[in-house]
């Protein structure tokens, strides 16, 4: 049986597997990425609505992004790189995201 859920979910999918078995963890696992899948398609369909209606601007996604991208950069360099745990390279790639914005941000 094709298991795309192991590959994209991990551990998660390992745990799904031993609470509800392997036929029901599968169809589980496999439900969570058609249900995510679904939600992306139907954002990126109605693209317009959520932007009119959400009260976030161009420039609060643009942010957001960067810091996304900047994060999981620094949690890359910090956990393969530097050889943290994977909580702490997160906690801190995060944490020195927002510190970044702040001294682009505020100081210039």
């Amino acid at each position: 049986m094709f298991d795309l859920a192991s590959t994209i979910l991990g551990t998660f999918q390992d745990d799904l597997v031993s609470v509800f078995g392997d036929s029901i963890g599968w169809a589980v696992g496999h439900a969570i990425l058609l249900v995510t899948l679904v939600a992306m398609v139907f954002a990126i369909r109605e693209r317009e609505h959520v932007i009119k209606n959400s009260g976030i601007g161009r420039t609060q996604v643009i942010d957001l992004g960067t810091f996304l991208l900047l994060t999981l950069a620094l949690f890359y360099f910090y956990s393969a790189v530097c050889g943290f745990a994977t909580i702490p390279s997160l906690i801190v790639g995060a944490t020195s995201s927002l510190s970044l914005r702040w001294m682009v941000t505020i100081l210039g």
